[in-house]
């Protein structure tokens, strides 16, 4: 005699969940108030069985697309062998025997952690270790990690409520053209807020820094571009300095900017330290820093077990990389995000032209922002609003981080060209079913 088996509700394992849970999530979870059943390449179906063109992809961490056949394959593999420990294990080495032949030859030690906030920790350690010195320059809407640490790099809002902080921190603009605090227009400004930071140093350091930390596209602050010869400005700052240049990449690495890494975009960028994580590992927690050879030697960075990490380079987590940066470059992914990126561009540059709501829309691959603002006033749109349009979004089948005025967009690198043309399509359809109601502010 068979049995049925009933499997709980979308409503109870949500409230079950909230039970028990401590407020601080994720803004995505509570908003989308979806319970995920499968997920595969672009596609999420959730346990209601509707369907959702993926725009999100845990904020950019499945750039391979979700449940790929081969990492799969290989992570199973490797986890009917053994998951956990601290040992040599072929897949680490093999990982970073591939990982390294993809740096430049000035990029060769790796050491894995476990996530983006563990790595950029450790970056800096090991910069105040090297130099030997202990400030750290980051840029406003920079944003690097949760840790007491990381947040302490944070220019903005967030960090509001959560100190103190180690000291040594100093905050200077970032090259957001759109948004320029000296009101001037690149490329005319000759790279002003670069004098500024200098400046900012000059008044506010001890003359004391080790490194400038800087994501090569600001993320978190909604996917902002900076203009072609900025890293190379701050690589110029840093030297003058005798301080290194940590580039973060957890969010642009692996290809999601049209190439494996973004520093890679300019090849007179050298940076002395790159963090890289999320899509690292396809969904397994992985990070980890790169850095100069020889940088670590000799200091309380290289003590044994000092950069150690309990889930670090584990078997699993390595496994997961190596299959990840395999599928990268075996299907050229990388590539296929810069030529889909092409067709983004295309359809932003429309968007600004229809929607006088739609401010800077800017894309660097598959990394792409959007900034909704008031069309006279050029402010932010209130919240009301840009919740509404998630819920739009959300009802006609697209999973994005569209509940705020800027706009982050992370498809996977290996979406198909008509899947990205659905979920584009169904934000031009909401864009035009809210254009009323924004036009009556």
């Amino acid at each position: 005699m068979s049995h049925s088996v009933t499997l709980p509700s979308t409503e109870h394992i949500i409230e079950l969940e909230k039970r028990h849970r401590l407020p601080g999530s994720q803004s995505m979870t509570d908003l989308a108030g979806i319970v995920v059943d499968r997920a595969v390449n672009a596609e999420v179906w959730d346990t209601d069985g509707k369907r959702y063109i993926d725009f999100f992809t845990g904020v950019g961490v499945s750039n391979i697309g979700h449940s790929h056949p081969r990492f799969l394959e290989e992570l199973n593999a490797q986890l009917s062998k053994c998951a956990v420990g601290t040992f040599y294990t072929d897949a680490r080495s093999r990982y970073y025997a591939l990982l390294a032949s993809q740096l430049p030859e000035q990029l060769r030690g790796i050491h894995m952690f476990s996530t983006g906030s563990e790595a950029v920790e450790a970056a800096v350690k090991l910069a105040r270790a090297a130099t030997g010195k202990q400030e750290i320059l980051s840029f406003w809407g920079g944003f690097h990690g949760k840790t007491q640490g990381a947040l302490s790099l944070h220019g903005g809002p967030r960090k509001h409520g959560s100190g103190p902080f180690p000291p040594g921190s100093h905050q200077a603009p970032y090259a957001d053209c759109r948004h320029c605090p000296l009101q001037l227009e690149h490329p005319g400004c000759g790279q002003r807020c670069v004098d500024l930071a200098e400046q900012s140093l000059a008044n506010a350091s001890v003359g004391d820094l080790a490194a400038v930390i800087v994501e090569p596209v600001q993320g978190t602050n909604g996917n902002i571009v900076p203009p072609e010869g900025y890293l190379r400005a701050l690589r110029h700052l840093a030297d003058r300095h005798d301080a290194l240049l940590i580039l973060d990449e957890v969010i642009t690495g692996f290809g999601r900017t049209g190439a494996l890494f973004a520093f890679e975009h300019d090849p007179g960028i050298a940076p002395d330290i790159v963090v890289l994580g999320k899509a690292m590992a396809s969904g397994m927690p992985a990070s980890a820093i790169v850095s100069r050879p020889g940088l670590a030697e000799g200091t309380s960075f290289a003590v044994p077990s000092a950069a150690a990490s309990t889930f670090g380079g584990n078997p699993l987590a390595s496994a997961a990389s190596l299959a990840t940066l395999r599928v990268l470059l075996d299907e050229r992914l990388p590539e296929r995000s810069r030529e889909l990126g092409k067709l983004v561009a295309d359809r932003l540059a429309a968007w600004r032209e229809e929607f006088p709501f739609v401010g800077n829309a800017d894309n660097a691959g598959l990394m792409i922002g959007v900034e909704l603002v008031h069309p006279a006033t050029r402010r932010p749109l209130p919240k009301d609003l840009t919740r509404r349009l998630f819920r739009q979004l959300m009802a006609r089948g697209v999973l994005a981080m569209a509940y705020d005025s800027r706009i982050r967009l992370y498809p996977p690198l290996s979406i198909p060209p008509h899947h990205l043309e659905e979920g584009l399509a169904a934000f031009e359809g909401a864009f035009r079913s809210m254009a009323p109601a924004i036009s009556r502010l």
